[in-house]
């Protein structure tokens, strides 16, 4: 009787040690030995199925971009026909959209070294132009008479909006940050309409 493949299972429960190690150390304080003693398994096995440190932060970077990828998609799907562009606000911006989820303060703490880390820049970079590309879409499906410079302009500062508003929710701001957040995302959206 043949062996079961492990490998999606270790892999899995590696990363998973891994974020968790992230979240309570950081990038830089999450040894290979002490991600290996958080997922409870020897340093080689954790070698055999994911690789050296670089590949770690490969692989943890690859599954939170297939998470925001798999959401993106989700939003697409949630937007209808009709107020297109006020639905996407509001789910951008909703008081239960953002908050202090253990994969935005992941993400976090990779941006911030991301500049010593190539793979993450790259990932990471191509992860936040693929969000602003599906934002610029919706915006013209929206507005079809707005150029597709103008859309992906609108779609840069509302994502500059989102994500600066995203990555303040662990100081617990008043919603009214929130708010003006919102407010500020829903003017950029009127460049796009008609002068009358």
């Amino acid at each position: 009787m043949p062996r079961r493949d492990l490998t999606q299972e270790r892999t899995a429960q590696i990363l998973d040690a891994f974020e968790r190690c992230v979240l309570q150390y950081g990038l830089e304080g999450s040894s290979l030995e002490r991600v290996a003693e958080e997922a409870g398994v020897k340093r080689s096995i954790l070698r055999h199925y994911i690789g050296n440190r670089s590949a770690l932060i490969s692989a943890l970077v690859e599954r939170l971009v297939e998470k925001y990828s798999g959401q993106l998609e989700k939003l697409v799907a949630y937007l209808p026909r009709k107020d297109r562009a006020q639905k996407l606000l509001a789910w951008l911006f909703s008081p239960t959209s953002s908050g202090v989820s253990e994969e935005s303060i992941i993400f976090g703490k990779l941006v911030v070294e991301a500049g010593q880390y190539p793979k993450i820049q790259e990932l990471l970079g191509q992860s936040m132009e693929e969000f602003i590309q599906v934002v610029a879409t919706q915006l013209n499906l929206a507005f079809p008479q707005a150029s597709r410079k103008n859309c992906w302009t609108v779609a840069s500062g509302i994502i500059a909006l989102y994500s600066n508003y995203e990555a303040l929710a662990p100081l617990q701001l008043p919603d009214t940050y929130r708010k003006a957040a919102y407010e500020c995302a829903r003017r950029l959206i009127d460049t796009l309409e008609p002068l009358p």
